[in-house]
């Protein structure tokens, strides 16, 4: 009896077991129900079916807390001896009942020689729930509670139908003992998050530390970027159930946004890049524009063989702004576009494998990538209606007016955009209105130039241009805050006609003017002085 009060206690304290916690009386009598409460993880409609393995008066030490199930009786005797037989056939736990008898203590003692949270407990939990014909009664819970009467129960969790991709996680099967006052347990389930950041440059327009990681980003159209996703699953002696564990990340890119490689993908602790694993499957394609592909690992359990210490799975992808990227303008528009979001779906049930194994899914991460534009119209001499001047050249450059942004004229946006693979940049034109607009800039400096000034009609001066913004994702997660403040983001350039002669300025002139002067009165005071000896020679 002494050892058998051990199996019980082991029972009753932690075997398969999650979050217990019963105020219990000195002793319990037999046969008496108790309500046994539910938490479940995540959503979804959970049902529990309990599964009597032995009834019997459960009793507690008054002491040492330990509750026994004393007097332990199959609850299917007729099965009993297949049931003896399924533990003993196990691979992991079959030699601890290899000198059983089918009396119900004789395995009721071997099972209290297991300890608590083990790969044995999990296995001993297995093997029943695998053979539930062969043990009691099924009680289903209703409302997340089970009434159940004395004794040691396996509990299983399953899913309604409509539920299997919900953010949601199956529990391990619990085995517990039941008395007469309430028990309130968590279900053995764990469940993983995931997180999308975007790449931006040090062009001080983010807010924060905006030269790394983070939740917004402004880029050019065409300039290659970086996005990372990255699956977290928590430490937890739970997920030592799973066999097998798969992630599956599912993104989502804005029809602005085209992908362009896989860079890597990598389980924490590991280095090593298992992006050309055969195991790791993408449905992306190089140049797809917008829309969902998935990035798929079988098992991650191959790349981190004990997940109950965590784990975490990064992935990072090449893409960059394509011509039908939302334009943040400075009226407010484009402040909510170019969203792309991922979500991930994983293995949420550790006792369902292969062809049943079930995934849920995370609810969804969201990132924002901006670019902006510069509206320019040119006139001859004001700014007025009518006075727009055409075939003025422009090109653009850096804030040191020394490397050009090479542009080229998008037709269907009617506008110049920067340049992608295979495109060569153009002297930009003001048309017939006056207007030639740029669009999808980062934030920076630029230095806009007239490169060709229309015959009779002076240069205009090199114009600073200077986009800066704030940006972040927005408390509710699903938007994001935006203040674009532009420095000559909109330009109204006018040219003066005529011909400015050169001038050298400053003393020379005021010199020439004076030396001019001094001939002058020189050449007054010869007349004067030739008149004056011309009557004297009378």
């Amino acid at each position: 009896m002494k050892n058998f009060k051990k199996f019980t206690a082991a029972i009753a304290a932690t075997l398969m077991a999650a979050s217990l916690s019963i105020p219990m009386a000195t002793s319990f009598t037999a046969s008496a129900a108790a309500d046994v409460t539910i938490t479940q993880v995540g959503e979804g409609t959970h049902v529990y079916t309990a599964y009597t393995i032995f009834t019997g008066t459960v009793t507690k030490d008054a002491d040492s807390g330990a509750v026994t199930l004393e007097s332990p009786t199959w609850a299917n005797p007729d099965k009993a001896a297949d049931l003896l037989a399924a533990l003993q056939a196990d691979n992991t736990i079959g030699s601890v009942f290899t000198d059983c008898t089918i009396d119900a203590a004789s395995v009721a003692k071997a099972m209290g020689s297991i300890n608590s949270n083990t790969p044995q407990a999990a296995a001993l939990a297995k093997v029943i729930a695998n053979n539930k014909t062969l043990v009691g009664t099924a009680v289903t819970s209703t409302d997340n509670v089970l009434s159940l009467d004395n004794g040691y129960y396996v509990i299983i969790d399953e899913l309604a139908a409509d539920s299997s991709v919900v953010n949601t996680a199956v529990s391990a099967y619990i085995l517990q003992v039941v008395g007469d006052e309430a028990i309130e347990l968590t279900a053995k389930a764990e469940k993983p998050t995931v997180d999308k950041q975007v790449y931006d440059n040090d062009d001080s327009a983010a807010e924060g530390d905006n030269n790394g990681w983070g939740e917004s980003a402004d880029h050019a159209i065409n300039e290659s970027f970086q996005f990372k996703l990255t699956a977290t699953i928590p430490a937890d002696a739970d997920f030592a159930a799973y066999e097998t564990y798969k992630v599956v990340f599912n993104d989502e890119m804005s029809a602005g946004v085209t992908f362009e490689s896989i860079e890597s993908v990598k389980v924490a602790g590991n280095d090593t890049d298992i992006k050309d694993n055969t195991d790791v499957t993408s449905t992306a394609t190089a140049g797809q524009k917008g829309g969902k592909w998935t990035l798929t690992i079988n098992d991650i359990l191959k790349y981190d063989n004990d997940l109950t210490d965590g784990a975490t799975i990064e992935v990072i992808y090449n893409a960059h702004l394509n011509p039908d990227a939302t334009i943040r303008t400075e009226s407010g528009e484009g402040v909510n576009t170019n969203n792309n979001k991922v979500s991930l779906s994983y293995s949420n049930n550790p006792n369902a494998t292969g062809e049943n194994e079930t995934l849920g899914t995370t609810t969804e991460d969201y990132v924002w990538v901006f670019t902006y534009d510069v509206e320019n119209t040119k006139y001859k001499n004001s700014v007025a209606d009518g006075n727009e001047l055409a075939n003025a050249g422009f090109r653009l450059y850096d804030s040191t007016g020394a490397t050009e942004i090479e542009l080229i004229y998008d037709e269907a946006k009617s506008a110049y955009r920067p340049i992608g693979e295979g495109e060569k940049g153009v002297e930009m034109k003001s048309a017939a209105n006056g207007v030639f607009n740029i669009i999808g800039l980062d934030a920076g400096t630029y230095t806009l130039k007239e490169t060709t000034t229309p015959d009779g009609y002076n240069k205009c001066e090199d114009i600073a241009i200077t986009i800066a913004a704030t940006h972040k994702e927005n408390a509710n997660a699903t938007s994001a805050d935006l203040t674009l403040t532009e420095t000559n983001g909109d330009n109204d350039i006018v040219n003066k006609s005529g011909s400015e002669l050169p001038s050298t300025g400053g003393i020379g002139t005021t010199l020439f003017y004076l030396g001019g002067g001094c001939m002058v009165a020189v050449a007054g005071i010869f007349l004067i002085t030739k008149k004056r000896m011309s009557k004297n020679a009378e």
